[in-house]
């Protein structure tokens, strides 16, 4: 399973670099398929969501899909993540993605689907593949909106240092890893966790910070 796992998409050479790293070659000959399901419940201004497209077109992929699952039923959204080689899950409300991506039947395909091809997460993206979600800001109404897919075992916290998310501070985030039994990096944009098998390493040109559980799993 090859992942990358970023706070705010490839908006770096270094993550770009880092991608193609992982898929054995250069992203100008590959296919994009994004879904972008997490955007859709937050209001206001999207620049964010457009700038990661046009940080997809920038880093020279041959084609760059949108697939919202939500929008789309199975038989029409599955083809078109079967035919691309790099999956996108983009930011938003952490809890909206994940309820659809189980909803949708994703979650269940997602396993086969990195068999053969990376997944780059964006903030949220990132965020649902870990085992718990109470990192994250989204409102989780049920017990099972807190409990991620558990493709990683660790948690990932987007946006470290960013004045646009203050409880993303380093300080707010040493006091939430306090409750929480599993690995943390808090990864300022343009930085990533980058994922290939067993193996796994910091790539990118932001900060980061790893916090250890406190409490045994």
């Amino acid at each position: 399973m090859k992942l990358l796992l970023t706070s705010a998409g490839l908006c770096d050479p270094s993550l770009v670099a880092a991608a193609e790293e992982l898929v054995g070659r250069p992203l100008s000959g590959l296919r994009a398929a994004v879904v972008p399901t997490a955007a859709n419940v937050i209001a206001g201004d999207k620049g964010w969501l457009i700038a990661d497209y046009v940080n997809l077109q920038r880093a020279g992929f041959a084609e760059v899909d949108i697939v919202d699952v939500s929008a789309l039923e199975a038989d029409v959204w599955g083809p078109r993540l079967e035919a691309s080689d790099v999956l996108v899950l983009t930011g938003g409300d952490t809890t909206h993605l994940l309820r659809w991506l189980r909803r949708s039947g994703l979650a269940d395909r997602l396993p086969g689907l990195l068999a053969s091809r990376l997944l780059v997460g964006i903030s949220a993206g990132s965020m649902v593949l870990g085992p718990d979600l109470r990192l994250s800001a989204s409102a989780k109404p049920q017990p099972e909106d807190s409990v991620g897919l558990g493709l990683v075992d660790f948690l990932v916290l987007p946006h470290l240092g960013s004045p646009y998310f203050p409880n993303a501070s380093e300080e707010a985030l040493r006091v939430a890893a306090r409750d929480l039994a599993h690995t943390v990096f808090g990864l300022a944009d343009g930085t990533a966790v980058a994922v290939d098998g067993d193996g796994m390493t910091i790539v990118g040109a932001g900060a980061h910070v790893r916090l250890e559980p406190a409490t045994p799993r």
